[in-house]
């Protein structure tokens, strides 16, 4: 919601590069030919196009107010896949595109802003080194280092700017599309942000493999016709298992030997931080495992049927 209602409209309306996205959209044939048409050297082959069809001077409109149905993951594997694709895709065409974008005659702020959308993905390998090195910083908030104030200088700021303009973002545009209960989402806020910290591994392993150019088959997110709450039919395509779970799962056990640490050296503010973490790497950890062993008891109970 928030790419769409705020990131989309936003661009659309100031004259900004903004991407098609997949078949919500139409296209003209001119614009696609002249734009170079559909290339498979990335994963996210409508944002290459997007790109380089707006540097040959073809403006994109983005229409709020036009609603197309369509269907979102409805399982974590599917959706994991389907962030590791977008994540790897953005930074191929960031490595094809940007160098063409600041070498054209556009307005400065629009190259800036283009070069903030292409390399957002870099964020995650931040997130993945902010994982590792937790340790060592961990250590330095014991009482006898000054935890308190470290806790007031360094750990709460952090907190603070890190959360406030996500929990902005995605509220106005929650405030948007319901503007009678849209109040009520805040509450989803917190899972929200442990969702995007328990991706940060997926989705840095997809940033890696992009900077390196490995390659990888581009692989459809799985799509069920999901109209009701029953079990939905079956998908002709199905998500990549790894053994990431397994990975993920040492980072729930690694944040829940910190939580316990912060606990004990009352780093008390520390906890909602520590937490986000822990909660974030069990849920995408656990999802996977469980959504797996219920894939095998249906197919096993589909094979009995048949």
């Amino acid at each position: 919601d928030g790419h769409l209602v705020l990131e989309q409209t936003a661009r659309s309306q100031t004259g900004r590069f903004f991407n098609f996205n997949g078949t919500a959209g139409l296209w003209r044939k001119r614009c696609i030919g002249e734009a170079g048409g559909w290339q498979h050297d990335t994963l996210t082959e409508d944002l290459d196009l997007s790109y380089r069809a707006q540097l040959r001077g073809w403006k994109f409109v983005f229409l709020a107010d036009i609603v197309t149905p369509a269907e979102l993951p409805i399982d974590i594997d599917g959706f994991k896949s389907q962030q590791h694709r977008w994540a790897k895709g953005s930074i191929q065409t960031c490595k094809k595109v940007l160098p063409r974008i600041w070498k054209s005659k556009l307005p400065l702020f629009i190259k800036v802003e283009a070069s903030a959308h292409l390399t957002a993905n870099f964020s995650y390998l931040l997130l993945a080194c902010l994982c590792v090195l937790m340790h060592p910083s961990a250590g330095a908030g014991s009482p006898a280092a000054g935890g308190i104030l470290r806790m007031l200088l360094i750990d709460l700021p952090i907190f603070v700017a890190t959360t406030v303009s996500s929990t902005v973002f995605y509220l106005c545009a929650q405030r948007e599309l319901h503007p009678k209960d849209w109040k009520r989402e805040i509450l989803f806020f917190p899972f929200v942000l442990a969702l995007g910290v328990g991706l940060s591994i997926n989705n840095a392993r997809a940033v890696l493999e992009a900077i390196f150019n490995r390659s990888s088959e581009f692989r459809r997110t799985p799509k069920y016709g999901v109209e009701t709450k029953h079990r939905p039919r079956g998908s002709p395509y199905t998500a990549v298992q790894t053994v990431l779970p397994l990975v993920e799962f040492g980072f729930a056990v690694y944040f829940t030997y910190f939580v316990f640490l912060a606990f004990q050296n009352r780093q008390f503010l520390s906890l909602p931080f520590l937490m986000l973490f822990q909660m974030g790497f069990a849920y995408v950890a656990f999802s996977s495992v469980w959504q797996r062993i219920m894939r095998a008891q249906w197919n096993q109970r589909d094979i009995s049927v048949a």
